[in-house]
């Protein structure tokens, strides 16, 4: 049974999947497909399907781009907005989990475990500066997926490069 959704969740999702996306192609992730359909079986609206392996401070920022976007295009700031960026979200709970394991990273490799608000603290900024420096990306990926609803990474490239050719991905985040 296909669910109808109304025209806000799915523009709201197509913006949060879509960041994902660009967070992913920016630290170089490959992933198979982006979705906006819903799908109540599994209890999402939408998906990047793939598998990231990578520095676990990176993989919470790729966590995090989706709900700071969303928060973006609303008006609001995500930290600010806890019914947003709560402990409920699924996003938020991988993050805590990536985040976790950056400190124990550091810890084994340097002998020293940042505190955690430092690495959140770190991470927040970095998932803004992701999110400021990529806006007209992201609303041609939101905008394909609003009308596609379904796209690969091949798709994904192909359309950034024809849309958006300043766009680079495996860029460095500019601080």
């Amino acid at each position: 049974m296909k669910t109808e959704q109304p025209e806000i969740i799915r523009k709201l999702t197509a913006f949060h999947e879509s960041w994902h996306v660009i967070a992913d192609s920016s630290f170089g992730y490959r992933f198979i497909f982006v979705t906006i359909k819903p799908n109540d079986l599994e209890g999402y609206n939408g998906i990047v399907y793939g598998r990231a392996n990578g520095r676990a401070c990176d993989l919470a920022v790729v966590q995090l781009a989706g709900i700071v976007a969303t928060a973006k295009l609303i008006g609001c700031d995500p930290w600010d907005n806890p019914y947003l960026f709560g402990k409920n979200n699924p996003d938020i709970t991988t993050a805590d989990k990536l985040i976790d394991q950056w400190g124990d990273y550091l810890l084994k490799t340097y002998g020293k475990h940042l505190y955690g608000r430092q690495i959140w603290n770190e991470i927040e900024n970095k998932t803004r500066l992701l999110v400021n420096q990529n806006w007209k990306p992201i609303e041609i990926i939101a905008g394909a997926l609003l009308k596609i609803e379904t796209l690969s990474y091949d798709d994904v490239i192909w359309i950034l490069k024809a849309q958006c050719p300043d766009y680079m991905p495996n860029f460095k985040i500019i601080e």
